[in-house]
């Protein structure tokens, strides 16, 4: 979205990440409502800001819903028609709920998550009709992982994530081109959790750089920007997935979480020296973010162990495909094998008679299977970083009697859900690595780069229509650890490959 002539709206803005994130929309072109209930420190905050731009000051309560729409009518007439909204405003208190007045969980829940509903009404239906328009709703990490006693700070947060994911699907349901970003940080150097104590291998983030993410985000329409990325928004949605909870819960106390609030004194008046004072540690977090890797790495160990034992016998138990499906296999369907647990599914690859080039003539539907402790990394690796889209299914040909090609099929996410043709593979039929047998292998180290690179798959037939696969990367444990697959149904002809 381009940002210059537009209006913007930022709650929360005279202090903090609102008033740095204020700073850089004037910076981009845009005019700006800065909005807050402090009246002086918003006050002073728009006499700041007022060189680099035209700016007003509207001093509201946005946990009043009258307020709220009363301030969208004023600014409407003062200002013009919004197009960026920024969520911003927010309050915590940590302490245990017994501890937390009954009206200050209402406050809040009020301030931080109902009043985006009073904000989102206000302002959307002018971004609808103009079929332009963008808004950002703040949450925090702590609204994708809980922490003790931040039990209503926690619940608002979650609501924030799911309301803002829920219009932005609103949006693209009625074709309207107005983006939502939900902004999760973790904890930000502004002084609301002054006194708590950083999460092992955390740092206090500095507002400004959150502020440049969160402006970035509205340029590119991203639907979430995480801070710091991989933790927030890929390690910690996984370990909640893949390990038990009771796992999870020793994680979570080992690396600090369970004591980061029990010292929380709240804002600091001094908040803007906060950032730079713990810069001033040097690289204690260092050792922390040591004992965090040394962490994640036993767990991988260990979770990787549990896939593998899960495997079952190393090897063939003799059972035959009808005996392992409980049909015929010219009968057998997806489904039969979906109802497999793991061990069994290596038991029907081999079993499974391993098919010529011939058999595999064409483009097929294909999905990993649901199998095993590691199949939630498995499937969010396939749909989120194998390809640029997510995974349909594979393509083959022939090329010769003992080698062909092929390629993967997969469905852009965003725009006209282009079809891509990728992550090209040779075909050849050759020895198995799972038990000498022969498989229909492929190969990608011939047309890729990165984790890419080392993959290998293996695919036996159970009919025609209906194939067994096996999927090993060296970074994933080889051969040991293998990740099931088919790939099915009537195929469709050849194309060719997209790269």
């Amino acid at each position: 979205m381009k940002l210059n002539a537009k209006l913007a709206v930022v709650t929360g803005a005279a202090m903090g990440m609102g008033k740095c994130v204020s700073r850089l929309l004037l910076e981009a072109g845009c005019e700006v409502a800065l909005v807050d209930v402090n009246a002086d420190a918003l006050s002073a905050t728009a006499d700041e800001l007022s060189a680099l731009g035209v700016c007003r000051p509207y001093t509201c309560d946005i946990s009043e819903r009258k307020a709220v729409y009363e301030l969208a009518q004023t600014i409407k007439k003062e200002m013009g028609t919004v197009s960026i909204l920024v969520n911003n405003a927010g309050i915590v208190k940590a302490a245990p709920l017994d501890e937390l007045p009954d009206e200050t969980i209402e406050k809040i829940l009020t301030v931080n998550l109902t009043a985006q509903f009073w904000t989102c009404k206000a302002f959307l239906p002018a971004m609808v009709a103009q079929n332009s328009g963008h808004v950002v709703n703040v949450a925090s990490a702590g609204g994708i992982l809980a922490l003790p006693n931040l039990s209503a700070y926690c619940a608002s947060k979650f609501g924030v994530v799911g309301l803002t994911d829920a219009l932005r699907q609103e949006m693209k349901k009625r074709k309207c081109n107005v983006g939502f970003t939900a902004v999760c940080p973790n904890t930000v150097g502004t002084g609301m959790f002054a006194g708590s104590k950083m999460v092992a291998g955390t740092r206090l983030l500095d507002p400004e750089v959150v502020a440049v993410k969160i402006v970035a985000g509205i340029r590119k329409n991203k639907a979430m920007v995480a801070i710091p990325s991989l933790p927030v928004k890929i390690l910690t949605p996984l370990t909640k997935v893949l390990l038990p909870i009771s796992l999870m819960d020793r994680l979570n106390q080992a690396l600090g979480m369970w004591r980061a609030n029990d010292t929380w004194t709240g804002r600091d008046p001094n908040a803007s020296s906060a950032t730079a004072a713990h810069r001033k540690k040097g690289f204690a977090w260092m050792k922390s973010a040591a004992q965090v890797l040394a962490v994640l790495i036993v767990l991988n160990l260990l979770v990787t162990g549990i896939n593998i034992l899960q495997n079952g016998s190393s090897g063939w138990d003799g059972r035959s495909m009808e005996q392992i499906l409980g049909v015929p296999p010219e009968q057998a369907t997806l489904a039969d094998i979906e109802r497999l647990s793991k061990s069994e599914v290596m038991q029907l690859f081999h079993s499974a008679t391993p098919p010529t080039l011939s058999d595999l003539q064409g483009e097929y539907q294909a999905k990993n299977l649901a199998v095993g402790i590691m199949a939630p990394a498995a499937d969010f690796y396939t749909q989120h970083f194998f390809g640029p889209g997510r995974w349909l299914g594979k393509g083959f040909t022939a090329e010769a009697a003992q080698n062909g090609q092929g390629y993967n099929l997969f469905q852009e996410k965003e725009g006209d859900g282009t079809i891509w043709r990728t992550r090209r593979m040779k075909t050849s039929v050759g020895t198995s690595v799972f038990d000498r047998k022969e498989s229909f292998k492929l190969d990608y180290s011939v047309y890729n780069k990165g984790p890419v690179h080392g993959m290998r798959d293996e695919l036996r037939k159970i009919n025609p229509a209906l194939f067994i696969g096996m999927g090993y990367m060296p970074i994933g444990g080889g051969s040991i650890n293998p990740g099931p697959f088919v790939v099915y149904g009537n195929p469709s002809p050849w194309v060719g490959p997209s790269d």
